[in-house]
């Protein structure tokens, strides 16, 4: 793959995450990865997942119940977790020239929500749209599309895994209350806000470190 090629949808996905009404619509991709996160957390671990919901301002909900102690740690834990290794494995396949395997998983984990989790409207109509252009650009062939489409969905990803996880580490500092996972954590570990939201920034940074030395520097 072309460096200067991925240079490009990387920048992209950065000015595509900071203008607020289009990340409203691109950055689902990454709030789908992190919740599908909590929800296969909640099902290794014996737990039930009760529904997913998708916002229009890129945020997202994991309604699931657990049987224990250590599963609500785990299920806590996964959603920043997932978006760091999704958006590393994203460019290890973009890397081995195996774009097919985003692609495909990507739409896979889109039907799955739309069928089993996925009930709020907005949620519903963002997978609606994602996978019928999905089996658009697959039944027509369109494989200039398709790999755009791959590129762009894996350098947000990476971006907003990073962005997001910056936001959650400056609430735990600032509103610790209000830090989403990390408070979630805090409350069931007695580990304080700031250090799993430290966690999560310094994991999403580890993760754009390798992608950049392994698969583009």
């Amino acid at each position: 793959m072309n460096l200067e090629h991925i240079f490009y949808y990387l920048v992209a996905a950065f000015v595509i995450c900071h203008i607020p009404i289009i990340r409203r619509l691109f950055c689902t991709i990454n709030t789908l990865v992190h919740e599908s996160g909590h929800a296969i957390a909640a099902l290794m671990t014996s737990g039930k997942v009760y529904s997913v919901s998708l916002y229009l301002n890129s945020e997202g909900l994991a309604e699931v119940g657990t049987r224990s102690w250590l599963s609500r740690v785990i299920v806590s834990y996964a959603g920043y977790t997932t978006s760091s290794v999704v958006a590393f494995l994203c460019f290890y396949f973009i890397n081995s020239n195996n774009l097919v395997f985003i692609f495909y998983g990507l739409l896979a984990l889109a039907i799955i929500n739309l069928v089993l989790w996925v009930r709020n409207f907005f949620g519903i109509l963002w997978l609606c749209v994602f996978i019928g252009f999905s089996f658009y650009i697959e039944y027509h062939q369109l494989l200039a599309l398709k790999e755009a489409l791959i590129l762009l969905s894996s350098s947000i990803i990476l971006i907003h895994s990073v962005s997001s996880a910056f936001t959650i580490f400056y609430l735990s500092i600032f509103h610790p209350s209000r830090a989403g996972d990390a408070t979630s954590l805090a409350s069931n570990t007695f580990i304080p806000t700031i250090l799993w939201g430290f966690i999560f920034f310094v994991q999403s940074l580890i993760s754009l470190y390798y992608v950049f030395t392994l698969f583009i520097l």
